[in-house]
């Protein structure tokens, strides 16, 4: 799980809390009896509050997880079929597609791309949307694996 995916889990998590315990009413002014059962309107209250909470995690889940371009820094390699980036996080190949005009072989780059899936067996692709920073020549070229 990354950082910035804790922070948004933690951020929903602390809003969540703080609109169910907003919304409850103050008993003070109406004390209750310690055992009786709950009216129709405390039933109807914990039904909201739980769609609420179920709702938001939904949305939480949909918008962190949806489909987002990564940051991938890497040195970049001609290879059989075009240009090819070894990934410096996760040490994988990745043929690159898309806007691959500014990136060179032998360089080391930062590039926003998509990951696309593929078969198992077939090289994994990274659709470059753009192109993010050149930091100059690879310190060790890469091997072609």
């Amino acid at each position: 799980m990354t950082a910035a995916l804790r922070r948004k889990i933690t951020a929903f998590t602390i809003c969540a809390i703080l609109a169910v315990t907003a919304i409850r009413p103050a008993m003070a002014d109406h004390p209750r009896p310690e055992n009786t059962i709950p009216t129709k309107g405390d039933i109807v209250w914990i039904g909201v509050g739980i769609a609420a909470i179920g709702a938001g995690i939904a949305v939480a889940i949909v918008l962190t997880l949806g489909h987002h371009d990564h940051n991938i820094t890497g040195c970049a390699a001609a290879g059989p079929g075009g240009l090819e980036l070894l990934s410096e996080n996760d040490q994988q190949t990745y043929a690159l597609v898309g806007n691959t005009a500014d990136i060179k072989a032998g360089d080391r780059v930062r590039v926003s791309a998509r990951k696309q899936k593929t078969a198992a067996a077939a090289p994994r692709i990274l659709v470059v949307n753009k192109f993010g920073k050149d930091f100059g020549s690879c310190a060790a070229f890469p091997a072609h694996p």
